[in-house]
C-alpha cells in the first residue's frame, strides 16, 4: 500500500472567537494506487466505511472523449489517488461497481462530469450520490457554488484555487498537484456530515436525492446525435429543409469526431455546417468554396457530406424540423412573468432552497405563457420529480389564488408558511 502521511488536525474558532472543535481530516498518501492489489484493497475500505468522496481529474481538449488522469478517493480516515494510466479497465472495474452501487453512498462536488466519466469508462450510472453543489443549493446557498467556498463556510479552511486546468496527464504530479488533488476530496466528507444533518433538519431529504439521481440520470448515456443540431448558434433561423440538411450533417460531424477520437469542431466547425446547411452545396467544388472548410475533410469526407447533404433535401417537408422560438412577450405575459418569477423566489427561499437551484427566470416565463394562454401546465418542467413538490405545485395554487404566502425573518433567513 502507498505510504501515508498523518492524520491532519485544524481547530477552528467558534463564532465568538473562542475554540469551537478540532476538525479531524483523514490521512493522506505520499504516492498513487498504481497496481490492482492496491486498488483492490482500496476498494475494499471504501466498500467497508459505506460511504467515500469521490472526484476525477481529466483532460478534454484535444479527444472525442475525455482522457481520465486521475481518480481521487476520500473517507473520513484517509484519501487515496487512483492512477487511471498505470490501471486497465479490468482493474479499474471494482472501483465503478462501487461508483454505482447504490449500497454505497458517494459524495461529491458539481459531479456531473465526474459521473459522465464513470459511465463513459464503465457503462455504469452513478447511484446514490450526493452533490454537495446540490446540497449547498437545498440549505439555501449560493448555487452554483464553488467547493472551497464550501469547505470555507463548513470548516473554516480557505483552500488554494490553482491546478484546475493542469497538465493531469504528466508524471510525476507536481507537488502543487498532489495536493490539490488531496484537496478536491478530503474535506468532503466534514461537509457532507454538516450539509446532511442541516438537509434532513429542513426536511429536504427528499427533494437532495431527486435532484441528486436527476444529475446521475442527465450526466450517464451517449449523446443523441440526430438531436445535436438544436445546439448550432443560428439554427433557429433555418428552414425547415435547411434544419433537415443540418440534422443529417452535425450527425455525420459527429460519427466522423468519434470514429477519429478527436472533437467535434476539430472535424469541422459549427459555422462551417451552418454555412453547408444554408447553401447545401451539391458538388465537391462548391463544398470547397464553403468559408473555412478544411481541404482535408473534402479530401477525407467530402462525399459523405454530400450524401448526408443529399438525404436531408430528401426530408418530405411534414417531417422536417422546427425549432420554435417564443416571439416578444405581450406586456401582460412579461408582468406575470415577474409576478411568478418573485412568487418563485419567496416559495424557494422561504424554505431556505436557493432559487437557481429549482428553476430558472427562462423556465418560469414560460410558465407564464401557459397561464397566460389558459394552457395545461402538467408537461411543464417544474410539473416533474422533485421540482413539483418543492415548487411547481405552490405556484400552480399561487396562480389559481388558492395559495397565501407570509414571510417573516429569522436569523438572517426568510422564512415562509402557506395556507390554502
Amino acid at each position: 500500500m502507498a505510504g501515508r502521511r498523518a492524520i491532519c488536525l485544524f481547530s477552528l474558532r467558534g463564532e465568538n472567537g473562542g475554540m469551537a472543535k478540532t476538525l479531524q481530516l483523514p490521512t493522506i498518501p505520499t504516492q498513487l494506487v498504481q497496481t490492482p492489489e492496491e486498488l483492490t484493497k482500496v476498494c475494499a475500505h471504501l466498500r467497508a466505511a459505506g460511504v467515500f468522496a469521490f472526484d476525477t481529474e481529466f483532460i478534454g481538449e484535444n479527444t472525442y472523449q475525455p482522457v481520465l488522469c486521475l481518480v481521487q478517493v476520500a473517507t473520513e480516515e484517509r484519501v487515496e489517488l487512483i492512477d487511471p494510466f498505470a490501471l486497465d479497465a479490468e482493474a479499474l472495474s471494482p472501483l465503478w461497481a462501487l461508483v454505482g452501487d447504490p449500497q454505497v453512498a458517494k459524495i461529491c462536488h458539481a459531479g456531473d462530469q465526474d459521473v459522465e466519466i464513470a459511465w463513459q469508462q464503465s457503462g455504469r450510472v452513478a447511484q446514490n450520490m450526493f452533490d454537495t453543489q446540490i446540497g449547498a443549493g437545498m440549505i439555501g446557498l449560493t448555487y452554483p457554488t464553488a467547493l472551497w467556498r464550501a469547505v470555507e463556510h463548513f470548516t473554516g479552511v480557505t483552500l488554494e484555487k490553482a491546478h484546475t486546468y493542469s497538465a493531469w496527464d504528466r508524471r510525476p504530479l507536481s507537488k502543487a498537484q498532489f495536493q490539490y488533488a488531496v484537496d478536491d476530496v478530503r474535506y468532503l466528507p466534514t461537509v457532507h456530515a454538516a450539509m446532511r444533518a442541516r438537509i434532513a433538519e429542513l426536511g429536504h431529504a427528499e427533494w437532495m436525492a431527486g435532484a441528486c439521481n436527476e444529475m446521475c440520470a442527465e450526466s450517464a448515456g451517449p449523446a443523441e446525435s440526430r438531436r445535436l443540431y438544436t445546439r448550432i448558434r443560428g439554427a433557429s433561423g433555418l428552414s425547415g429543409l435547411q434544419l433537415a440538411v443540418l440534422r443529417e450533417i452535425t450527425a455525420l460531424r459527429e460519427q466522423i469526431a468519434f470514429e477519429h477520437d478527436v472533437p467535434s469542431r476539430a472535424v469541422l466547425k459549427d459555422e462551417v455546417l451552418l454555412e453547408m446547411a444554408t447553401r447545401m452545396p451539391a458538388t465537391e467544388r462548391a463544398l470547397a468554396g464553403l468559408k473555412e472548410m478544411p481541404p482535408r475533410v473534402i479530401e477525407n469526407d467530402g462525399a459523405a457530406f454530400l450524401e448526408a447533404i443529399a438525404r436531408g433535401r430528401k426530408v418530405p417537408e411534414s417531417e422536417q424540423p422546427v425549432i420554435t422560438v417564443p416571439g416578444e412577450d405581450s406586456a401582460e405575459v412579461k408582468r406575470l412573468a415577474e409576478t411568478l418569477w418573485v412568487a418563485t423566489q419567496v416559495i424557494c427561499l422561504g424554505q431556505s432552497v436557493t432559487p437557481a437551484l429549482v428553476t430558472s427566470q427562462n423556465e418560469v416565463t414560460a410558465l407564464a405563457r401557459l397561464v397566460h394562454r389558459g394552457k395545461p401546465l402538467d408537461t411543464h418542467p417544474l410539473m416533474t420529480g422533485w421540482h413539483r413538490e418543492c415548487l411547481g405545485e405552490k405556484l400552480a395554487a399561487f396562480v389559481r389564488g388558492e395559495l397565501g404566502m407570509t414571510v417573516r425573518m429569522k436569523d438572517t433567513e426568510m422564512r415562509a408558511t402557506f395556507a390554502g
